[in-house]
């Protein structure tokens, strides 16, 4: 009885030892803190990064600051003309604007010319009434630039799918302009030989 008294004293006694026994304060307490939501809501995998806008481009020689002007803006097109008034051998009017043929050099209506006998003779008048009777109040087609509203304009002129600058060099009304194309060359030499219109 004594015995069993006493091997309950000890089992009481190492029940109150292990009860009050420290084996950690709060200092030795790891706290794992909940990591930030990430906004991935529990995927595996991360969202795609965003690109990074690209700073815009400075002008600069190579990238103008407005774009280049169009060049069919600038391209001779086709355009007829009608009631066409011969100033000249070499000019033009329909209403108010002037043409002067291209290419050519051709004298003023009332310029004098000398013959190779050395006499004078009415070669601008000439001229003039040879490209009147050419044409004949007949429309003319021109190339004239399509945004170009000049009062004077150069350009390259048909009558009936003839060319008005290189008729008037071969029949020796009108001289070929420096440099000098090459059918218009040969034309002029051809006139000369042939000694038509000022090479008379």
């Amino acid at each position: 009885m004594w015995l069993a008294s006493r091997i309950l004293t000890s089992l009481a006694a190492l029940g109150l030892i292990w009860f009050f026994w420290p084996f950690g304060g709060e200092k030795d307490v790891i706290t794992i803190e909940r990591p930030p939501p990430t906004g991935h809501d529990g995927r595996l995998f991360t969202t795609p990064l965003r690109k990074t806008p690209s700073p815009e481009k400075k002008p600069t020689a190579e990238t103008p600051l407005e774009p280049a002007a169009n060049p069919a803006a600038s391209t001779p097109t086709p355009k007829l003309l009608y009631r066409v008034v011969v100033q000249d051998g070499g000019t033009l009017r329909a209403g108010d604007t002037l043409i002067v043929l291209e290419g050519i050099a051709a004298h003023d209506a009332g310029a004098q010319c000398k013959d190779t006998n050395g006499r004078s003779w009415p070669c601008g008048a000439r001229a003039r009434a040879a490209l009147r009777r050419l044409i004949q109040g007949r429309a003319v087609r021109c190339h004239v630039p399509t945004s170009s509203d000049r009062p004077r304009l150069t350009a390259r002129c048909t009558v009936g799918g003839t060319d008005l600058s290189l008729w008037m060099v071969s029949q020796g009304w009108a001289k070929p302009k420096d440099p000098a194309e090459t059918k218009l060359a040969k034309a002029a030499d051809a006139a000369r030989k042939r000694k038509v219109g000022i090479w008379r």
